[in-house]
């Protein structure tokens, strides 16, 4: 059983915009897990456990979908409170395109080949306390239109999650170009 997501990987420039952004996160009041640089990406689903065979699926489908988008210009900006502000669970980006197909492969994914798909979106933290919300939300307010950059999405990758008490380790599982 192999522990899998789907995701879109970033290019350096956009995960050093993004680093910038965690060591500022740092000067809040919240306990968090920040997403160690190497392992930023932009999550479309996370699949869970699956047996060998259930990936080798996987992978298949993955690359029928692909086939049917062309390149998508995304940019990766507006800081994002998840699930909400009165509960903050996560801190993320959220990633959008003009013409809306990032969000047409995301609902393909959904269709296609399942797991938890949650709208695009590249996580900064995962919060377990916050200190002080009132300040926590005044100072995340001034991130809101925060711009990590632009670039083009050519391929999704299907992901290997390995959990240590370091921290999750990724192994890219299998590349879907698309077009």
């Amino acid at each position: 059983m192999v522990r899998c997501f789907i995701a879109v990987t970033v290019p350096d420039e956009v995960k050093m915009h993004v680093s910038h952004l965690q060591e500022q996160l740092k000067e809040i009041p919240i306990d968090c897990k920040l997403v160690e640089s190497e392992n930023i990406h932009i999550t479309l689903s996370f699949l869970g456990e699956l047996s060998n065979e259930e990936a080798e699926n996987t992978k298949r489908k993955i690359d029928v979908v692909c086939r049917k988008f062309s390149n998508i210009e995304a940019k990766v900006c507006g800081l994002k409170i998840i699930p909400s502000e009165s509960y903050i669970r996560v801190i993320a980006l959220d990633v959008f395109d003009n013409d809306g197909k990032l969000q047409q492969l995301s609902d393909e994914i959904k269709r296609t080949v399942g797991g938890d798909v949650k709208p695009p979106h590249l996580t900064l933290c995962r919060v377990r306390d916050v200190k002080n919300k009132n300040e926590v939300l005044s100072k995340l307010k001034v991130w809101k239109t925060f711009d990590a950059g632009s670039f083009t999405i050519s391929k999704i990758v299907m992901m290997k999650s390995e959990l240590s008490r370091d921290g999750p380790a990724y192994e890219v599982l299998h590349t879907s170009e698309l077009g």
